[in-house]
């Protein structure tokens, strides 16, 4: 596919340090009290879970094999087949995680964060037009795929969502506890890139350079937007207006263009310095 580089955009009141991570980094897995809100410390947190799942590699097995199922369904509607995206394995696998350790169900968590702002806490690149999600929990563990494919299925958005022509990547989670299985399958557009991967602390000057995946998509302005959907910032070239306070939380989002009509696509989440 063609791609555009996008090189001309820059942070003229940030600068995209590197990620520094607490004194005292988290080691061990504990989600009795759900995953930290701040980003370094959420994606610490998602590694050392990820460190202590005894049970990984069948999960991961059965994982695959549902992605299989998937692109056998798209492949009968004439879609074409999905490429596994590790951040979106890493949201779904830690939301099954969650749901498993704390018992509830639901695409968001108990803090109010859905699966979109996950993968962007955890996805330091990847530039999102489109998302979707697919939540089963079964009663029993040790299911086998075609077992777990049906249950996903049984839902007719989750069917929906399998053949959607919009969607060109996927991540699959699965956890085991309290008798239940628990899965979550995660899809997404990836309309480009950011071509350095952006830290999680942001302070002062630096560039943003994207590529993106259509030659038609041209780019307009990014925007840094606050959770509550206000704009902190808003760039055009090289020119910036606003900043992010220490300990401030933003979205950055690309506006872009294709034949005359204008969307956002959105990346990482960032936290000011």
């Amino acid at each position: 596919m063609l791609q555009i580089r996008y090189r001309f955009m820059s942070l003229s009141a940030l600068a995209l340090a590197a990620l520094t991570l607490p004194a005292a980094a988290v080691s061990t897995c504990n989600l009795a009290d759900g995953l930290s809100l701040d980003p370094a410390v959420f994606n610490q947190e998602v590694s050392a879970c990820y460190d202590s799942q005894s049970d990984s590699k069948s999960n991961a097995r059965l994982e695959g094999q549902l992605i299989d199922a998937t692109d056998r369904i798209r492949a009968d509607d004439s879609k074409a087949a999905l490429t596994p995206l590790a951040s979106l394995e890493q949201a779904a696998r830690i939301h099954a995680m969650d749901m498993a350790a704390r018992d509830y169900a639901g695409h968001a968590d108990p803090e109010g964060r859905g699966h979109l702002e996950r993968v962007r806490m955890l996805d330091r690149t990847v530039l999102i037009g489109a998302a979707g999600a697919n939540i089963a929990i079964v009663e029993g563990t040790q299911h086998d795929a075609g077992a777990v494919f049906d249950a996903l299925r049984r839902d007719p958005v989750n069917a929906s969502n399998m053949t959607r022509s919009a969607f060109t990547h996927t991540g699959v989670g699965i956890a085991e506890a309290n008798g239940r299985t628990y899965i979550v399958q995660l899809f997404a557009r990836v309309d480009g890139r950011l071509e350095t991967p952006m830290p999680v602390h942001v302070t002062g000057n630096d560039n943003i350079r994207a590529t993106f995946e259509e030659a038609g998509l041209q780019p307009v302005a990014w925007r840094l937007t606050s959770p509550a959907g206000d704009t902190i910032a808003r760039g055009y070239g090289s020119t910036m207006t606003g900043s992010l306070q220490p300990g401030q939380q933003a979205y950055l989002t690309f506006d872009v263009a294709r034949n005359n009509s204008e969307f956002s696509i959105r990346g990482p989440i960032v936290t000011g310095r």
